[in-house]
């Protein structure tokens, strides 16, 4: 190998390649992933160098020496790097010894040690240098595992890998070059020659380069892992294709020479595996297969002349074999190989070789070839488990039966011969010598011993027997022919003829090993049932007949005479009538018949059904005699194989009691110990061996397998299982460790036994109520005694206490964790591991039943004395006084590579120890005690994570998690124990810090989780963790066409690590530590994303919890301001192109973040992709967006099981027991537990047990598994709805994230609104499906909700963009009145849109139409979609204004809609489309149905009845009686409105009442409207109402929002306005509906306010301060509704002055009157005040409470002075006979401030204002419009200028020194400006109409002072009369005869009103008026006045009467003053 320069690589040249190599090699061939295969040939061109020079290092150089020694201070490059790196001198000195002690460059061993340092933190307890050995053997481990990989892909004759033709062609050719040029099997047999673990151990001692036991054990494992790889390519290249002839005589030659045997006399597995090499290369079985010519005509032997002939020579010569049998084995195959060559046309010179086959077989013989084969080669522990290895030794034994027969007959005479030798001398000693001449009996043991062990399920011992039915099975290889099977059948009849007895027992032994499955010993038991019906002659000695009648007759003798149980003990065993050869001949048969029984149900009935045979009762006969412990052994064990069948279980019971092998009664009580408890004590214990104990325990298992039967031992004892159960607990398993053992494994075998009887109780234990009763029972002897409890109750009760029982469990846990912590091999080692295996499941089967045992006591309330399990394991190990339980339990998890069961169950205990409360932190603190511990027990847990194996999917199969059963498949353990730790990490995560998730995680465990900063493992000492695992094995294939492996491969491991991600994220201790590091280290979100939607048959949450969790980065990334991630994600999510269109399918894969990052930030790339988008110009490929794809994966549709049809089962019960066989995950998914139905069912059917129900058994049993497909069925819908529901409530949480979290600035709006469009389209198109569910489409209704509501807010923004132009289209149209802009209006985003704006509308209507009227948030959801979408055709404010200023003459004559007008219109288009049904529907929710729902429903209406100019939808609700139905549902709503008003309000009634008031007004609006509501009597409900007059005192902790200072809920007060408020505003669009000429409109308002008139009263006092801006709302509606209805009503004079409603009618109205009239002097505006109110600060929501306070302050002036202008006005039609209001005082007009002084004080005040009052609020009025005017024109000049510096600082309201982007500060500053605008604007409207209504007053004052009014002291004169008298003539010629009325009226009011009589003035009093009304009324004023009118009022009217007023209150003043 070529070091590769002096530059040092990282990745260490001998590793870090090697196992990128073995991945790639891995993922090619094992995984056949595509995208591998060019990666492969890459590899395998870089690597050739290193598969020549196999396993050598590159060479030691001096240079590199030196180079490496000045390193310290000249450093070394190293690759990637720009600097050198220098090491300190240790680490030198290190490297130093690793090259000299591997013999390799300099370079390597510092790149090696580089790499152990790097990965210290995955192998905790070991230096860098222990690490740097362990990665070079493992780097040669991989290089050579490769080349093995390679050789098995080859073409040839055993095997395929299923590989494509191309990759197998090219891996054939490469490694030919390897094979034929490079000599690669010398180099392997050279390698494997110098191999030596003792040498190198030695070495490596030397070197100190050997760590603790573990770092040992690892080293020779891998040592010895690699020698039997290289041995293992021999084999793979000799199995698909024979080696050459000079590859073949090296093999030979080494086999000669090297061959090993290890203690136990067995070959080591490299010598194994080398020796079926050989017998590969031998192999001429494709000769029989003429299909295979070509590999034929490839066959050395064929091919080569002289390879037949020097092999032969090699293998017939002289020289010895270091081990003879491998040379026996050689020959043997060899002869067969020339035989099966004779038999075709070889070449030339071959045959003479051919003929010496016979000869080649009798050297094998003598060579002892069966003898080496059964002890060295088939005795091999693993041997049964090589599939390969065991088809080549059955090949070789069946040929040489079938070619050789000469051959078996001579070895069959031989042994007969021997037999008769033996048989004529007196005396036989045994001898141990192997002979050839004992080779047939060595041939009937091996092949017994070849087929007895089948963990393969192979079946090779069929082919021995020969079937009497042709075509019942067929051969199990194509190429044997049905003659060799009849010859080898032939051979077992025949070989059990005349058998000698030296050749019984291995006949019989032979026949036990062909019985080894289940055909096979049916044909057995038919053998030697045959074997004893030959006709005419006695039964053959191997025969059942035979058997068992000497059976019988040997019981029959030990039964005339039964020693006691004490002669037993005191007499050595001995054997009466048979000799030893005939017990071992029993034994044997017993262990023929004790397989066939087990194998085969069918013997084990016939066995027991045989009268003639007895079995059963000679059996347990012999069980009571005196017979040797290995017979009565062997006796119980063919009993345990005859018991598996459950009827026969139950007759052994009975038999088992009877016999009283244990003793279960007591006779007496100085009764001594019998049966077999005084065997185990006296015999047993005394031999030092305990076959009938182990063999007893056997049967106590089998017989286990089925309870107890009721009726056992009934009146003699109590009954139950407990005798059995104490013996075995107390004198068999708790003294186990205290008897003496000439087996050390036997021990382990007695405590192995016992305790999986225990597990296997406990585990199919039920915790019953019987169990915690004592039912008693009747003895045959007098008295009663309780019936025994169940073998598991008593267990959990000794499991749950400080037992016995538990204390050997616990010590067995600790001593065996001990022993297994040294790494050595110790005697019985495999049962050692057994019993603690056991101990574990005891621990778990406990901790599993533990609950509900707890709360059955609980509920029977019974005194059972139990602790918890998981304090009893952190009760004081007495060995170590430490509490250290579980830690033990924790250290088996450490095994899991050598112990997968042991890892399982120590797992599945800590999952259910966690679980305890309080316990997280004892674990914590438990596990970090110390740091040893600590770190391996992490490494353990990450080792548990890092296993290669695959899951097993189970198809149609979903279980719960508890109800597992054991996986029997290595890699169903592994998994499950990784996904039981991910359970465990994922509960304890929710349980408080510290916990043993942050301990398995890497979190911080000594200060607050939060404050974790995690690392990559090695960085700053971190370790690894179980994060990191996790990740890494997510990591693999992400960025590849495959997408991530761990989906595939490993789908439920996967699911959970989503969880524990997103449990992490959403975790407040560990979210930020947790995104950081994966955004930071990993890029995992993003990474991951690149490949959603997940595809796969087991992909099932993934995609839910990794969306989730995504939706949280970008809620976090967008909290912290991180927008560059923010941004990533986003385009990620809704970028629709790709730049690049060969970039493929996962964009931004290869791009840099900062690419990412600025392409996304830039808003043009949007735009450009947008207008691209449209214009269908993209520059890139064009997807699909991921948001939407992620949509597509979503299914709305499922498809369910068909219903049950039952013939024999009742429906109804079935159902009901499916419901309680029901139970929740804890995802509250609901399963049925399949295995407990069919538990229910299956007892059910053997309790009946009726003639019908035995006949249709099968139908019936058929039936069972209907209902049980059915139930999996179900529960797989049950799963599919909830990961469906999953994944979409996933979708929907990034979507909404999405809208409501990141920035908007991120994405233009257009890109945004047509992401939405998309989005509802899609969902729509979803939900209208005819086959979607309901479960599945109810939350999409929530979705509609946010998504309309982020599309209104994109019009919103538009409109924002659109006001600046439209304000200065209208300041422009203010500012010169004369410019005619006509109305052009640009089409905006509602004309784009406008068909998709349609079809979203129309499947909204469609939605609600579909929704059921049950699913009443569904109908809410849509009903707030849907009114968001009408919302989106409101014209904004602005430009409402600019309609009104440019008026409605030029918006006719335009000709064309705005865009605004358009979208109503075809909205309403729409919604009419679907006719009367939907208004129904909407009608119907809006007047029942839930609260929230209704509310939405109304305020749909209210919508909709705004846009429905032709009242279609007012008509239907009128005609329908809904509008009836909500006005009379206002004196229902009257008691829950008086109880909102109380202490315990509940405000949904007040919101209910805002909407339904809401929608009223709305219809009020309309004049149709209008009359309706008065048709349906809205006024009188609202009069006959008591709720308004229940208002609550005022509050002075109010604020001006009604909420009080320390409540949420507002205060009574505010609730009651609310109310009020309500009703007000409905009263004032009745009012301004029905117009000025419908007086019953007004008098019904009227009469609604004289109805509650104290309430209106109280009200119009106005005792509240003026700060108040609720109470001058309250009192500004209260005034504008007065007002309103005073000018509308019917006047006095219609009123009879005799009618009792008519006075009473005119009392309340002078009432109001007067208050109205009170009103004027405080509502007139004053400096003092408005200089209060620029001094409030910005309330909430930046209202500026001021500006509001004015406003309604104005409102209050306008509506007094309106309410004044009509009383005057509606009095007369002329200033001599209308009413006057205002005295002839015009002092206050002089004032600067009228509420300044005291005597216009609120108490003071007199009852009839003075005209001053009048002007004095003209003048004030002037003189602030004026300053208004001027502050609305600068500020709209601002508006649609630049701002400055100053004026955002200014307007924005955010200080300078704070951070904020420079547009946010600029929105913020305009629309305060826009504001200010407004307010300016509300404010010059309220003062103009003050000033109009306030010169018509002081015009019809004046006039009637100047010129009609009489003092008191002066009589009217005689002019004035006349004049009268004229106008009273003319009046009479009047149509309407009003002048009279009028008349009257005023003489009326002047004599009886004394209101009226109040104005009468003296002489004096006017003439004071008259001087100095000029001074008052000046000229000024007047041309203020003027100037007003000229720049505002007629921009707003083509109309006005201002100039005419002003020009007769100049002619007032010059003609009468």
């Amino acid at each position: 190998m070529a070091s590769g320069g002096m530059a040092v690589n990282s990745e260490a040249q001998l590793w870090g390649p090697y196992k990128e190599l073995e991945r790639t090699v891995d993922a090619a061939v094992r995984r056949k992933q595509v995208d591998a295969v060019h990666d492969l040939e890459v590899a395998l061109k870089r690597h050739k160098p290193d598969f020549i020079s196999l396993l050598k290092n590159p060479p030691k150089s001096s240079l590199y020496r030196d180079a490496v020694k000045k390193s310290h201070i000249d450093g070394l490059p190293v690759k990637g790097e720009q600097i050198k790196q220098t090491f300190p001198r240790e680490f030198i000195e290190e490297a130093l010894i690793i090259s000299d002690l591997f013999d390799m460059s300099e370079i390597a061993a510092v790149e090696l040690l580089m790499a152990g340092d790097r990965k210290q933190s995955e192998f905790p307890g070991l230096t860098r240098g222990l690490i740097a050995v362990l990665l070079y053997f493992d780097g040669q481990k991989s290089i050579v595992n490769s080349l093995r990989t390679l050789l098995q892909c080859r073409e040839g004759r055993t095997w395929t890998m299923e590989l494509s033709s191309d990759l197998t062609n090219k891996i054939t050719q490469y490694t030919d070059q390897l094979i034929v040029k490079d000599k690669l099997v010398n180099k392997i047999l050279d390698l494997l020659t110098e191999m030596d673990w003792n040498k190198q151990l030695n070495k490596l001692q030397s070197a100190r380069a050997v760590g603790p036991p573990k770092h040992k054990k690892q080293l020779q494992d891998i040592y010895s892992e690699i020698k039997l790889i290289l041995a293992d390519c021999l084999f793979c290249l000799a199995s698909q294709r024979p080696l050459e002839k000079e590859d073949t005589l090296r093999l030979i030659a080494f086999l000669k020479q090297n061959g090993s045997c290890i203690a136990d006399g067995t070959l080591d597995l490299v010598t194994l595996c080398l020796i079926i090499t050989l017998l590969y290369c031998f192999d001429v079985s494709v000769l029989e297969d003429d299909n295979n010519s070509d590999y034929i005509r490839r066959l050395p032997l064929i091919t080569d002349g002289t390879y037949i002939a020097d092999v032969h020579k090699e293998l017939t010569n002289d020289r010895t074999w270091s081990i003879p049998g491998l040379q026996g084995v050689a020959q043997l195959s060899w002869g067969l190989t020339l035989r099966q060559l004779s038999q075709y046309q070889t070449p030339a010179g071959v045959n003479e070789y051919c003929e010496e086959d016979e000869i080649v077989i009798s050297m094998a013989t003598d060579n002892n070839v069966f003898h080496f084969l059964d002890n060295a080669v088939v005795a091999i522990e693993n041997f049964h488990h090589e599939e390969f290895y065991l088809r080549k030794i059955h090949g070789l034994i069946t040929d040489f039966i079938f070619f050789m027969p000469l051959k078996v007959k001579e070895l069959r005479n031989r042994s007969d011969e021997v037999a008769r030798l033996s048989a004529s001398q007196t005396l036989v000693e045994e001898s141990d010598v192997v002979s050839a001449s004992h080779g047939f009996e060595y041939l009937l043991l091996l092949i017994g011993n070849i087929y007895g062990k089948d963990p393969l399920g192979m079946n090779l011992s069929v082919e021995y027997w020969f079937p009497q039915e042709s075509n019942m099975h067929e051969s199990v290889y194509h190429y044997r022919s049905p003659q060799k099977q009849v010859s080898l059948n032939k051979f077992i009849r025949l070989a059990g003829d005349l058998l000698p007895p030296s050749l019984y027992v291995p006949y019989i032994n032979m026949l036990t090993g062909l019985a080894s499955n289940t055909q096979s010993a049916l044909h057995c038991f038919e053998l030697l049932k045959a074997n004893g019906l030959a006709s005419g002659g006695p039964s053959s000695s191997v025969s059942w007949n035979h058997i068992f009648v000497s059976l019988n007759q040997y019981y029959s003798s030990l039964r005339r005479e039964t020693p006691t149980s004490s002669e037993v003990s005191q007499r050595a065993p001995h054997i009466r009538g048979i000799t030893l050869k005939e017990l071992e001949g029993l034994i044997s048969v017993l262990r023929l018949a004790n397989v066939i029984a087990e194998k085969n149900e069918n013997c084990r009935i016939a066995f027991c059904e045989n009268q003639q045979w007895s079995l059963i009762v000679c059996l347990f006969g012999l069980l009571t005699c005196s017979v040797p412990p290995g017979l009565k052994a062997q006796i119980l064990l063919t009993l345990s194989a005859i018991a598996k069948t459950p009827d026969i279980a139950a007759n052994l019971w009975q038999t088992l009691e009877v016999s009283q092998i244990i003793p279960t009664t007591r006779s007496g009580s100085g009764k001594q110990p019998s049966g077999l408890q005084i065997e185990l004590e006296e015999i047993e214990t005394r031999n030092e061996e305990y076959p009938m104990i182990l063999a007893f325990l056997g049967l106590i298992n089998s017989l286990s397998d089925i309870p107890v039967p009721a009726g056992l031992v009934t009146g003699l004892r109590s009954p139950g299982f407990d005798p059995y159960l104490s013996f075995i607990r107390d004198d068999v398993f708790l003294k186990f460790d205290t008897r003496a053992y000439k087996d050390p494994a036997e021990k382990w075998k007695v405590a192995s036994a016992a305790l999986e009887i225990f597990v296997k109780l406990l585990k199919c234990h039920e915790i019953r109520a019987e169990d915690f009763t004592d039912e008693m029972v009747e003895l045959q002897t007098g008295g009663t005694v309780a019936v025994n409890k169940s073998p598991g109750h008593t267990l959990i009760i000794h499991m749950l206490n400080h037992s016995g029982l538990l204390k050997k469990v616990l010590r067995i846990l600790d001593d065996v964790a001990k022993v297994l912590e040294t790494y050595s091999n110790v005697p019985g080692k495999k049962y050692m591991e057994k019993a603690s295996l056991c101990c574990l499941q005891l621990i778990e089967y406990t901790l599993d039943k533990a609950e509900e045992f707890f709360d059955a006591c609980r509920e029977m309330g019974v005194s059972i004395m139990v602790s918890q399990m998981d304090r009893l394991l952190r009760g004081i190990n007495p060995r170590t006084g430490k509490s250290d339980h579980l830690i033990n339990v924790a250290k088996y998890i450490t095994f899991n590579q050598v112990m997968p069961y042991h890892a399982m169950s120590a797992m599945k205990i800590l999952f259910s120890v966690s679980r305890a409360a309080g316990i997280q932190a004892d674990l914590v603190n438990l596990y970090t005690a110390d740091q040893k511990t600590k770190s391996e027990l992490l490494h353990g847990f990450v080792e548990c994570l890092e296993v290669d194996d695959p899951e097993v999917s189970q198809d149609n199969m979903i279980i719960l998690n508890e109800e597992k059963d054991e996986e029997v498949s290595l890699s169903g353990v592994r998994n499950s124990t990784r996904q039981y730790l991910l359970h465990t990490i994922i509960y304890s995560l929710e349980q408080p810090a510290p916990n043993l998730a942050h301990y398995l995680l890497g979190f911080e465990l000594s200060k607050p989780v939060n404050k974790t900063n995690l690392q990559d493992p090695g960085i700053l000492g971190s370790q690894k963790t179980c994060l990191h695992s996790l990740l890494t094995i997510l990591d693999k294939g992400i960025g590849t066409l495959g997408g991530p492996q761990a989906l595939i491969e490993t789908p439920k491991l996967s699911e959970l690590f989503y969880k524990l991600v997103y449990m992490l994220a959403a975790n407040k201790d560990t979210s930020a530590a947790i995104l950081r590091y994966l955004r930071t280290s990993w890029d995992f979100l993003y990474r991951h994303l690149q490949h959603v939607p997940f595809n796969g048959p087991f992909v099932t949450n993934h995609q839910s919890w990794l969306l989730r969790t995504v939706a949280i980065e970008l809620r976090m990334t967008t909290l912290n301001r991180q927008r560059s991630h923010t941004q990533r994600l986003m385009k990620l999510l809704l970028d629709d192109h790709i730049d690049d269109p060969e970039q493929g399918i996962l964009p931004g894969i290869d791009e840099t973040v900062d690419t990412g990052f600025d392409k996304f930030s830039d808003t043009s790339y949007f735009q450009s992709s947008f207008h691209s988008h449209t214009t269908k110009q993209l520059q890139g490929r064009q997807i699909r967006r991921k948001i939407l794809s992620l949509l597509d994966s979503v299914e709305f549709t499922q498809v369910y099981p068909q219903p049950l049809t039952l013939e024999y089962f009742d429906p109804g019960m079935i159902e009901q027991v499916i419901q309680k066989t029901e139970s929740k995950t804890e995802d509250d998914t609901v399963y049925c537990n399949v295995k407990l139905l069919h538990s229910i069912l299956l007892n059910e059917l053997s309790n009946v047990q009726s003639n019908v129900m035995v006949a249709n058994r099968p139908r019936i049993l058929e039936e069972v598994q209907g209902i049980l497909k059915n139930v999996v069925s179900r529960n797989s819908v049950r799963k599919s709805l909830s990961v469906k529901q999953q994944s979409y409530d996933a979708w929907r949480q990034v979507a909404e994230i999405w809208l409501t979290s990141c920035p908007e600035d991120l994405m233009p709006r257009e890109i945004r609104q047509t992401v939405l469009f998309e989005l509802l389209q899609e969902l729509l198109s979803k939900v209208a499906e005819e086959d979607a569910l309901t479960e599945l489409t109810a939350p999409v209704s929530g979705t509609f909700l946010t998504l309309m509501a982020n599309l209104k807010q994109c019009f919103v923004v538009e409109q924002s963009q659109v006001n600046r132009e439209s304000s200065s289209k209208y300041s422009s149209m203010l500012e010169d009145p004369g410019s005619k802009t006509p109305w052009v209006q640009s089409s905006g985003s509602r004309t784009l849109f406008a068909t998709s704006l349609q079809l979203v509308l129309k499947g909204l209507i469609d939605h609600v139409m579909c929704s059921g009227g049950g699913q009443q948030r569904v109908r809410a959801n849509l009903y707030g979609a849907l009114l968001y979408y009408l919302q989106i055709a409101e014209k904004p404010k602005s430009q409402q204004k600019g309609e009104s200023v440019e008026g409605i003459g030029e918006r006719l004559l335009s000709g064309t809609d705005s865009e605004y007008d358009q979208l109503t219109k075809e909205n309403v288009a729409t919604i009419l489309s679907y006719g009367n049904h939907f208004m129904d529907t909407v009608c119907r929710d809006a007047c029942d149905g839930h609260d929230v729902g209704r509310m939405l429903a109304l305020s749909v209406l209210d919508k909709i009845l705004s846009m429905d100019k032709f009242q279609q939808w007012l008509n239907f609700m009128t005609s329908k009686g809904y509008l009836q139905h909500l006005v009379d549902s206002l004196i229902n709503d009257d008691n829950q409105l008086q109880s909102l008003l109380g202490p315990n309000p509940q405000l949904k009634v007040l919101y209910i009442y805002e909407s339904k008031m809401s929608l009223l007004t709305r219809i009020a609006e309309s004049t149709a409207g209008a009359h309706a509501l008065l048709r349906a009597g809205i006024m009188s409900r609202l009069s006959s109402c008591n709720y308004f007059d229940m208002r609550p005192e005022t509050s002075r902790l109010q604020n001006e929002l009604g909420l009080t200072q320390d409540e949420f809920i507002p205060s009574p007060m505010a609730r009651y306005r609310l109310l009020l408020f309500a009703c007000l505003k409905l009263c004032l669009a009745i009012l301004t509906s029905c117009g000025i000429e419908n007086q019953d409109a007004g008098n019904q308002v009227l009469q609604f306010v004289f109805s509650h008139g104290e309430i209106f009263l109280n009200i119009l006092r106005d005792r509240q301060p003026p700060q108040d801006l609720q109470a001058l709302k309250e009192l500004s509606l209260t005034t504008a509704v007065i007002a309103r209805a005073q000018s509308r009503g019917v006047p006095d004079v219609e009123f009879n002055d005799f009618d009792t409603l008519a006075i009473e009618f005119r009392a309340h109205k002078m009432q109001i009157e007067r208050q109205m009239i009170s009103l004027f002097p405080k509502f007139c505006l004053s400096e003092k005040l408005t200089k209060q109110w620029k001094n409030f600060e910005s309330g909430q929501e930046g209202r500026d409470i001021g500006v509001e306070l004015l406003l309604t302050y104005l409102e209050i002036a306008a509506n007094v002075t309106s309410y004044c202008r009509t009383v005057i006005s509606a009095s007369g039609l002329s200033s001599q006979y209308c009413r006057i209001l205002f005295g002839p005082s015009l002092e206050e007009a002089l004032s600067r401030d009228i509420r300044s002084g005291e005597e216009y004080s609120v108490s003071s005040l007199p009852f009839t204002p003075s005209l001053g009052v009048i002007v004095y609020q003209l003048r004030q009025c002037a003189s602030n419009f004026m300053y208004v005017y001027d502050s609305h024109q600068q500020h709209q000049r601002k508006q649609h200028s630049s701002l400055s510096t100053d004026d955002l600082k200014e307007y924005s309201g955010v200080p300078m020194t704070e951070k904020i982007a420079s547009h946010q500060r600029q929105q913020l500053a305009r629309r305060r400006l826009s504001q200010i605008v407004n307010d300016k604007w509300r404010e010059m409207q309220q003062l103009s109409y003050i000033i109009e209504n306030c010169i018509f007053i002081l015009w019809r004052h004046l006039e009637y002072y100047l010129v009609h009014c009489v003092p008191n002291d002066q009589q009217p004169s005689i002019y004035q009369v006349h004049i009268q008298r004229q106008q009273q003539m003319r009046r009479l010629q009047d149509l309407t005869g009003s002048p009279r009325s009028i008349l009257e009226q005023q003489q009326h009011q002047y004599t009886q009103d004394p209101d009226e009589m109040s104005k009468i003035v003296s002489r004096e009093e006017l003439a004071a008026f008259k001087s100095n009304v000029t001074n008052v009324v000046s000229e000024s004023l007047l041309k203020k006045i003027q100037e007003i009118n000229q720049s505002f009022c007629k921009n707003r009217s083509h109309y006005g009467f201002v100039e005419a007023l002003i020009r007769r209150l100049r002619r007032l003043l010059r003609l009468h003053t």
